[in-house]
């Protein structure tokens, strides 16, 4: 018998599928870009997620409570504040499973399911741009999430003191296979003879060398490949739950040291480092023995919902930001920091100004004439049905104007951040709405067959 809501389809029939996927989809972008201005971007980018690391626990700005109304311990720090910072930015769920899906599709109602349907997240939209996609984690990852990246490096449980270490790899660039089993087999060394919190820290510090190692490999080895590299440490998580408001705090402080080299690394080659959480944590007064962030009272704490997001880049602002945000807000940042377009197909999340230039990505359904104006002067004219228009000024008024042989079209434009503009030619065909109708009508027709086969 099948299981509610699951339906087991014949490999023929997922065959039939992907040829009609791959006959139909639009291809990969082949986005032309003009840069009208010096800019520095990055080349390549690490996604930063600490488990469970509220931003109360370590920003100057705030001060952490218990549930209890009174103030409870902080982390001291050096290297976790770099960059430009975000005051207030908070999670919808403060859940592991749920948050990591809102960072990655910036949906604010996004689960793991969502996040392995089509253009859905940050993985879809690098892979189409030439990125290839890594990852280092320790927790937050789930199936879905694991068939985004070319390879991943992951832990099967969610025990340190029994670790399980796996690689699952579907595209991965060359000697990065390796890499990643040498780190597996490390593992061991890191943990031996060390109990409670140092153990815990050892776990959190060998997920980060291994981080750093693969970094410095993609651009020793694979100096031309932009690569997205995303890492979950999981300890801080863990070390709340299970060790305790005074080694939580401590846990912080261990991470601040031991963040400095993949810091170093991402600094010295020219690599984005967006460092942020899933969800704080909780405690229900000083000196508790273990914490929380998704039930009862500890769900409802600023504690377990404010997180941090601080960013590295060479075309981003110094400094702190201010302002309410939402962590569906990081997945269209981190676009608008790599210069691609925010075309996440769920998120409701908005880009946040850290950039310090704008761009204007022009997405048509066919090839026009483009040109764009300031001030009755002509910038830039091309041609193209996808282009990138970088290094604007920001806080500039501009006019872009698009012409087809049957179709003109124009927009004004205040560039106070990255604008995507959208043009179509108005023939009425939507050509991913038809390959969507066909994928579904095939999964319908052919669970239909299957249930009469069962029935029969």
């Amino acid at each position: 018998m099948l299981s509610a809501g699951i339906m087991r389809i014949p490999m023929k029939n997922i065959f039939l599928i992907t040829i009609l996927f791959f006959t139909f989809s639009v291809a990969v972008s082949g986005a032309s870009e003009i840069k009208l201005n010096d800019i520095h971007r990055p080349e390549s980018a690490i996604l930063f997620i600490v488990d469970g690391l509220g931003s109360s626990y370590f920003y100057p700005e705030l001060i952490p409570y218990g549930v209890d109304g009174l103030e409870i311990s902080k982390a001291v720090t050096g290297n976790l504040t770099f960059g430009a910072r975000i005051i207030d930015i908070k999670t919808p769920i403060p859940s592991t499973g749920q948050a990591h899906s809102v960072i990655f599709t910036g949906f604010s109602g996004a689960n793991e399911e969502i996040v392995g349907y089509p253009d859905a997240t940050i993985y879809d939209i690098t892979r189409r741009h030439g990125f290839v996609n890594l990852a280092v984690m320790e927790k937050g990852d789930f199936q879905t999430l694991r068939d985004e990246q070319d390879i991943i490096l992951f832990a099967q449980n969610n025990s340190i003191d029994e670790p399980l270490i796996s690689i699952q790899a579907n595209k991965a660039p060359s000697g990065v296979f390796e890499l990643m089993y040498d780190w597996k087999m490390k593992l061991p060394e890191y943990l031996e003879k060390k109990k409670d919190m140092e153990k815990y820290s050892a776990y959190n510090k060998w997920g980060i060398d291994a981080a750093n190692a693969l970094a410095g490999y993609m651009k020793k080895n694979h100096p031309a490949q932009r690569f997205l590299l995303t890492v979950n440490v999981g300890a801080i998580d863990s070390g709340g739950h299970n060790l305790g408001e005074d080694d939580y705090y401590r846990l912080i402080e261990y991470l601040d040291r031991d963040m400095y080299p993949l810091y170093t690394t991402a600094n010295e080659n020219n690599i984005a480092l967006f460092f942020t959480a899933d969800h704080g944590m909780s405690f229900a007064a000083k000196n508790a023995r273990r914490g929380g962030h998704a039930s009862g009272n500890y769900a409802k704490m600023l504690e377990s919902l404010r997180i941090p997001l601080v960013i590295m880049s060479p075309n981003t602002v110094s400094g702190t930001i201010e302002g309410k945000f939402n962590q569906s807000d990081l997945a269209p940042t981190l676009m608008s920091v790599l210069d691609l377009p925010n075309s996440l197909a769920y998120a409701d999340g908005k880009s946040i100004n850290v950039k310090n230039y704008a761009s204007i990505f022009v997405k048509a359904d066919k090839e026009y004439s483009v040109s764009l104006w300031n001030n009755g002067q002509k910038v830039s004219e091309t041609s193209g049905s996808e282009l990138i228009f970088a290094g604007l000024p920001l806080d500039t008024n501009y006019t872009l104007k698009a012409v087809s042989a049957d179709k003109t079209h124009e927009e004004r434009l205040f560039l106070d951040s990255d604008k995507l503009v959208r043009f179509d030619s108005g023939n009425g065909i939507d050509l991913r709405g038809i390959v969507a109708i066909i994928l579904i009508l095939v999964v319908i027709i052919g669970g239909l067959l299957i249930i009469k086969r069962i029935k029969d």
